[in-house]
This record gives C-alpha cells, structure tokens and sequence, in this order.
C-alpha cells in the first residue's frame, strides 16, 4: 500500500528516537487493549484499536494463517461483547448518567430515560 509504505519510510524510519517510540507506544497500546478486552472495559472501543492495529501489521507484514483469526475475533468483539459479564455492565450506565450531567450534553441529548 502506497500510504503506509510512505508513513513508514517518511514517518516512522525517520530517525532512530522515532522507532524506539513507536516501538513503545505500540507494545503499551496492545497491553492496555488485551487487559480492557479481558476485563470488558470499553470493548468496543478496544477492540476497534485492535481491528486497526491488525490491519496495520496486515499491510506492514502480510496475513498469516495462524493469525487470521484475530480478525474474526476482533469484529464479534467489537459488536458486544462485555455487556454482560465485563466491566462495561456497571460502568456504561455510571458515564452515561454523569455524561448527562454534562452542559454540552444536555444541549445535544436526544433521549429521555
């Protein structure tokens, strides 16, 4: 792919700080997504991060059968999972309740429950 080749020789292979950075943030990043997905906190938007992070490696690396699945995984994760049994069950209805607390919010809201 044309863009990803240029961000990676213009952006990321720039300098040596800006590999070692990179490197970092993508090592934090899939951490922090596998703990939330674990813990079903924000699933859908970890697992979105995750979906893009995979098509990344996918264009920067190739697609390799033994991880085809994180694919599959990523996109029944991402239409809702953690509902029920995750962190998402008690703290979608606590920042919903405080997001109605919010001026900008009240403006825009469109539901009354």
């Amino acid at each position: 792919m044309p863009l990803m080749n240029w961000f990676t020789d213009n952006v990321i292979l720039s300098s040596d700080n800006m590999q070692i950075f990179m490197q970092g943030a993508i090592v934090v990043m899939e951490i922090l997504i596998g703990l939330a997905l674990i813990g079903g906190l924000f699933t859908m938007l970890s697992s979105g991060v995750s979906l893009i992070l995979q098509v990344m490696f996918v264009c920067t690396t190739g697609l390799y059968l033994s991880t085809f699945w994180m694919i599959f995984a990523g996109i029944a994760v991402l239409i809702g999972g953690g509902r029920i049994l995750g962190l998402d069950y008690y703290f979608m209805p606590f920042l919903k309740r405080k997001w109605k607390n919010v001026r900008f919010a009240k403006k825009w809201y469109l539901y009354n429950d």
